[in-house]
């Protein structure tokens, strides 16, 4: 089985980015040592680190590509969610419209969680705006490739719940 870690990590503050790139890492890792799965990818490692040799003005193209076609190659996506990124939304979208299943994780940092706010329209009527649980976005929450969505404190947590999450779409 192929799998691709989505994770979003422009958004990550700082004092979390060091850990949360470990955890990443970590686990990929794990996913690798399993053996239904056959080949982990990520942009961490495999367009990253690729993009930053290429002319800039190339890089946002590549990027699109190469994440895209690591999406569609891929027979699982295990997708932390735990910051906000337009990037990984779209790789999101990019599993669901090949109806690729995907593992959503969902880590409490203290700092990455949005209070609901009222706003009001211009009909002067008052509303909360629906933030889901603070974390993740409701539509975001509801795109229906999601097969099991785990939250976390701890990132082994996350870690061990997604390997065994993968472990259950292994074919063989």
């Amino acid at each position: 089985m192929k799998v691709y870690v989505a994770c979003g990590l422009t958004h990550v503050p700082a004092e979390h980015f060091e850990r949360y790139v470990g955890y990443i890492h970590a686990l990929a890792s794990a996913l690798q040592a399993s053996a239904s799965v056959e080949q982990v990818r990520y942009a961490l490692v495999d367009s990253d680190p690729q993009l930053e040799t290429k002319p800039q003005n190339e890089q946002p193209a590549l990027c699109y590509d190469w994440d895209r076609r690591m999406v569609e190659e891929s027979d699982i996506v295990v997708a932390d969610a735990s910051f906000p990124s337009t990037g990984m939304g779209i790789e999101l979208q990019l599993a669901d419209n090949s109806d690729t299943p995907i593992i959503l994780l969902i880590g409490d940092y203290a700092n990455n969680r949005v209070p609901s706010r009222r706003y009001r329209n211009p009909d002067h009527s008052e509303h909360h705006l629906q933030v889901g649980a603070g974390i993740v976005t409701l539509m975001a929450l509801g795109v229906p490739s999601i097969r099991r969505t785990i939250e976390y404190a701890e990132q082994s947590d996350a870690i061990r719940a997604a390997v065994e999450a993968v472990e259950l779409y292994d074919q063989g």
